[in-house]
């Protein structure tokens, strides 16, 4: 009985999709902000279903929740490694284009693209449209409301139907992982057909991860990630130890830029100096703790996913790939 009750609400509801307070004012707004006529929206709306499992991994992202050794251990694994390597050879004249069109590092471009989406090969298991209607309105959130708008806007540009694409559980898509407003903002026709995209093209895809980049601040050739040694007394921390450690800053937060100095003199002691500002990275890797210094272009690559597990995960896949690349050739 109950489940017959769940199903009948669950088809109520959705049936109705379009008759939510929240929705009606979202549809205004869409209309107010676009060249979206009443009709356009309703049609891509009125499919939207709410998504339980989006949700549940919105709760549980291992960015947040997962050890920086089994988060890395699954990243900059040696398959992903080698895979990366294959995928960079296989585009290795297009990755040197784009390397020297928009001035990032090609290894960079594919260790992004190899966290992503494994290289092209997953592209994820939800559409766009329940993932981003998940996120607008489970709760309501303008800055999710604005994505899928922007959504909206490359399905009417491009004749797409939200439904039937395919995207993470928080709605990015293809080969680079966009969002709705950076597919718009940054994305890139590389191959000059008329059409930005990000599910089919290679040409499109890298060169849009690249325009990312570049247009936060990327600097080719400037320090990314510098490891340094670390005195003996906090060398064997453990991952909860480290999260214990009261110093002055914020240590595993990109959020924090300060000196080499203010990072010695709060605690952190190591022998080489660096000028600018500088993210403080204290990791537990491997059965040793590991200090790692973050420059401008690991703070940009934070601007691709606000994670410092993220951007260390990025650099050090990348490394991994020079070196192979380099034995390579």
């Amino acid at each position: 009985m109950r489940f017959f009750l769940f199903l009948f609400l669950s088809l109520h509801i959705e049936s109705n999709i379009i008759e939510r307070d929240d929705v009606k004012e979202f549809i205004k707004f869409a209309i107010s902000n676009s060249d979206l006529d009443r009709d356009e929206v309703l049609a891509f709306i009125k499919d939207a279903k709410p998504s339980k499992k989006a949700v549940v991994l919105k709760n549980n992202q291992p960015e947040v929740k997962a050890t920086w050794d089994s988060y890395r251990n699954t990243r900059v694994s040696a398959t992903r490694i080698i895979n990366g390597l294959k995928f960079l050879l296989d585009h290795k004249i297009l990755l040197e284009n784009v390397e020297k069109d928009f001035g990032v590092s090609k290894f960079y471009i594919v260790s992004i693209i190899g966290i992503e989406t494994n290289y092209g090969r997953n592209y994820g298991s939800f559409n766009p449209l329940d993932a981003i209607f998940t996120r607008a309105f489970d709760p309501k959130s303008k800055y999710w409301q604005n994505e899928l708008l922007e959504l909206f806007k490359i399905a009417k540009r491009y004749n797409l139907q939200p439904k039937n694409m395919r995207s993470s559980w928080s709605g990015a898509m293809g080969l680079g992982q966009f969002i709705p407003s950076s597919y718009n903002s940054y994305g890139v026709d590389y191959n000059y057909d008329g059409v930005v995209d990000l599910m089919d093209s290679r040409e499109d895809g890298i060169a849009s991860v690249a325009n990312y980049l570049k247009v936060h601040g990327w600097i080719n050739d400037a320090l990314t990630v510098e490891e340094v040694e670390i005195e003996n007394r906090i060398s064997s921390l453990s991952e909860f130890q480290i999260d214990e450690l009261v110093l002055p800053y914020r240590i595993n937060n990109f959020r924090t830029k300060i000196s080499a100095d203010e990072i010695k003199k709060g605690g952190l002691k190591f022998n080489e100096n660096f000028s600018g500002k500088i993210t403080p990275l204290l990791m537990h890797q491997n059965g040793k703790t590991r200090l790692f210094l973050g420059f401008d272009n690991f703070r940009v690559i934070t601007k691709y996913n606000r994670s410092s597990k993220y951007a260390l995960a990025v650099h050090q896949l990348a490394e991994e790939i020079e070196k192979k690349y380099y034995e390579t050739i």
